[in-house]
């Protein structure tokens, strides 16, 4: 989407406002829909005291509605599941407890990434890390090492999740205000409880393979998501001076075509570009405004085919405007050091869809290809 064919702030924000209104009635629904029968099935491994592989199945189980579960859980985060803050906040603090996340904690987080995606000067919290090809070029042997581990598809979904489940959300960080601090610490103190409880109740074996099976494979879905909805070819990425919240929302952000199944397994939240637009939209109305506003027609599409392709880009191109793969042989380049490399004057272009092949090695003195037309529908 060309800068000129963004609607103004004030124009989309009238266009979004019939999808703002939260369904209290709905919202509950869907809250018990994921929290009873996640519960139903611990209680059935207690009634059962399963084998080892009925325990991992019901732990697969559970991991459609934990999944579920955290994509409301990110909605209570943005006050959208109900008109009051309190509501959103209490339902907010007991979904937390089931999904090891401090509600305030993430809520900050979670805020911070809305606010920045897509800055280059500003990466960090609530996204996945991603190096310039420059600054690639100019790290070290052992950051370059670094950044390939966290990169690499196996540590990012299997490992990764579980290490920030389990351990970067149980303590205290810098900055954190009391409000946050304490939200850390009564999760905490739920979480105890919650392991001490269902050990006695089900047994340490079982409770281990099904909380285990819960954090690998929920944390993996969580993991994919996060990566392809801002992670594909022709995705946004701005300094601070160029950066635009709305392309940042409109092209930094994209549309995951899913099957209905699928799509409600995730709470829609692969209608991510309409949400980085518009963080109060309830999720149940995302889908509308996807199908009914004219604005979100060139938005990327993504697919679950092209998303294993976009898996292999790791570097933003500033010269090519596009991520790309590791260079190949990075000793063939010229030496870019950090007081010397400078942002590369371009132009941004139409998008293609995302996931196709690219980044084989340096692209400055290479033609750039014809783009294909985007497509926005299945």
């Amino acid at each position: 989407m060309p800068s000129q064919d963004l609607p103004s702030r004030q124009s989309w924000k009238q266009d979004l406002s019939v999808y703002l209104r939260a369904d209290r009635g709905r919202s509950l629904a869907q809250i018990a829909g994921v929290v009873a029968p996640y519960i139903g099935v611990w209680l059935i491994a207690g009634a059962l005291h399963p084998s080892a592989p009925v325990a991992i199945a019901l732990g697969l189980i559970a991991t459609v509605f934990l999944v579920r579960m955290y994509s409301l859980f990110h909605d209570l985060t943005h006050n959208s599941l109900f008109r009051s803050r309190a509501a959103n906040l209490r339902c907010g603090y007991l979904l937390g407890f089931l999904l090891f996340t401090p509600y305030r904690w993430w809520q900050r987080q979670h805020s911070l990434h809305h606010a920045h995606t897509g800055n280059l000067d500003r990466r960090g919290p609530g996204e996945i890390y991603t190096m310039t090809l420059k600054e690639y070029e100019a790290a070290s042997p052992l950051r370059r090492l670094g950044y390939r581990l966290y990169r690499n598809p196996l540590l990012l979904l299997l490992v990764g999740p579980s290490l920030v489940f389990l351990f970067e959300r149980r303590f205290p960080q810098r900055g954190m205000t009391p409000k946050i601090l304490s939200s850390v610490v009564l999760t905490n103190l739920a979480l105890a409880a919650w392991v001490l409880g269902w050990s006695t109740l089900v047994g340490l074996e079982t409770f281990v393979l099904i909380q285990g099976t819960t954090l690998i494979a929920g944390g993996a879905v969580a993991a994919w998501m996060l990566y392809i909805q801002h992670q594909y070819e022709d995705t946004y990425y701005e300094t601070s001076a160029d950066w635009s919240f709305e392309l940042a929302a409109l092209r930094g952000s994209s549309y995951l075509q899913l099957p209905r199944a699928l799509a409600w397994a995730v709470g829609n939240a692969n209608f991510h570009h309409v949400h980085h637009l518009s963080a109060k939209i309830p999720n149940y109305r995302l889908r509308a405004a996807h199908e009914h506003e004219a604005m979100f027609r060139q938005t990327p599409v993504v697919t679950i085919r092209s998303s294993l392709g976009a898996m292999r880009l790791k570097l933003w191109d500033e010269e090519r405007g596009a991520l790309a793969r590791f260079p190949r042989r990075l000793e063939s380049r010229p030496c870019v050091t950090a007081s010397s490399a400078t942002p590369a004057s371009r132009s941004r272009r139409s998008h293609s869809a995302p996931g196709s092949p690219t980044g084989r090695g340096s692209s400055a003195n290479r033609p750039r290809p014809a783009r294909r037309p985007l497509s926005t529908r299945a």
